[in-house]
């Protein structure tokens, strides 16, 4: 009775949203890079011929390993070029967050401030970007992530 639906064409929504950055491995990032794994599948396929956000993470040891790029960035946009395509938010994870439920709660906030850093930071900067789009499907990233992530628990 569903047989067409499985051999239906997959259709693959191509987004505008980058899940990277720096990422330092190590016992104490053990969950929050499993966590942003799970993030980037989340997020899916890249459009390269779109603008996009890049939400460049940054994981680190506290007082050692990647401090010296990580430590005290917060949350905060990258530059924004005329000519690029490519929006960068620097997200600091914090390197206390060891345990999957804080880590959980801290990208659903993270998320929250980069679209709201999108939606207010790249009208006044570069009015071409599309930030309300790109803002939007942050938003859609976080709720995918807030099912996913109430699903894990």
């Amino acid at each position: 009775m569903h047989v067409r639906a499985l051999r239906a064409p997959a259709i693959v929504r191509h987004v505008s949203i980058k899940v990277g950055g720096i990422h330092v491995s190590s016992v104490a990032t053990g969950a929050a890079q499993k966590a942003l794994r799970e993030v980037r599948e989340l997020a899916g396929p890249l459009d390269p011929a779109d603008y996009l956000v890049d939400l460049c993470f940054l994981t680190y040891v506290r007082g050692g390993l990647g401090s010296e790029y990580a430590a005290g960035t917060g949350i905060r946009p990258g530059m924004v070029g005329r000519k690029q395509r490519r929006f960068i938010i620097n997200l600091e994870v914090p390197p206390d967050l060891t345990d999957r439920a804080g880590i959980h709660a801290w990208i659903t906030v993270a998320l929250e401030q980069a679209a709201e850093i999108t939606r207010a930071y790249l009208p006044r900067k570069s009015k071409q970007y599309p930030a309300g789009r790109l803002a939007r499907e942050i938003d859609d990233l976080r709720a995918r992530w807030v099912d996913h992530a109430a699903g894990a628990a």
